[in-house]
């Protein structure tokens, strides 16, 4: 028989992996705020009819907390980066992902982080 702390690890690990890979894809393809990742992911992804079978969605709703410990994650592994936007130069500046700080950061997966994204996609599609 399986341990309890067994069934809760394998439980929570994979609503964990559920929600890097609904995190990773929301940051993509463009820069987006903490607000925007959250909105993607309880609201726009649920409401189009082609992600229906996405089993990250199973996940779905997420937490501002859990969208948090997913983008320090995805940071800490190379997966994204995080910036804040200089009005005056009219441009992202990269910088070290502070959770103290993620009201007023930008984020954006980076090569690394989007060649995930397509091997996702990719193992997604084979599937169907």
């Amino acid at each position: 028989m399986v341990s309890i702390d067994r069934w809760w690890n394998d439980l929570t690990r994979d609503r964990f992996e559920a929600i890097l890979e609904l995190v990773i894809d929301a940051i993509a393809d463009d820069y987006e705020d903490l607000e925007m990742i959250l909105t993607t992911i309880n609201e726009w992804y649920p409401a189009e009819p082609e992600l229906k079978d996405w089993k990250a969605l199973k996940e779905v709703p997420v937490s501002r907390f859990e969208v948090v410990k997913a983008l320090r994650e995805l940071t800490q592994e190379g997966y994204a980066q995080a910036y804040i936007y200089d009005a005056k130069a009219s441009q992202f500046q990269a910088v070290d992902f502070r959770e103290d700080k993620v009201r007023e950061l930008w984020m954006y997966a980076t090569p690394k982080g989007i060649r995930a994204v397509r091997r996702l996609s990719e193992r997604d599609t084979e599937k169907a």
